[in-house]
């Protein structure tokens, strides 16, 4: 336990150290030989002036409660838009409703 605090100390000082240096910068040039496309300027759709007729689609991020407040959302939605269908991703689609849980460190 206690090698454990000191390397958890040693990677806080690390940490400080490079951010009071500024951080590292890594540049990484695409090779010659291979063609990247350039981007240019993107143009944006316009947004619908409402939400009426149109079908939404609700997909969840896998935080904590977040299905929970986008049914809410989308009851919300119904409320205000006349003939609007609402699409919970997660109910259709299981794998998209899987919640990622982070360990930290291991006990």
């Amino acid at each position: 336990m206690r090698e454990k605090k000191r390397i958890g100390l040693i990677f806080l000082m690390v940490l400080l150290v490079v951010s009071m240096l500024g951080g590292t910068a890594v540049h990484v040039r695409a090779s010659e030989d291979k063609k990247v496309p350039k981007v240019g300027p993107l143009k944006l759709n316009p947004h619908p002036a409402t939400l009426e007729g149109k079908t939404v689609l609700l997909r969840w991020n896998g935080k904590y409660n977040g299905d929970r407040y986008l049914s809410r959302l989308g009851e919300l939605i119904t409320q205000q838009a006349k003939n609007v269908k609402i699409i919970k991703m997660w109910e259709i689609d299981k794998s998209t409703a899987a919640i990622w849980k982070r360990k930290v460190f291991p006990r």
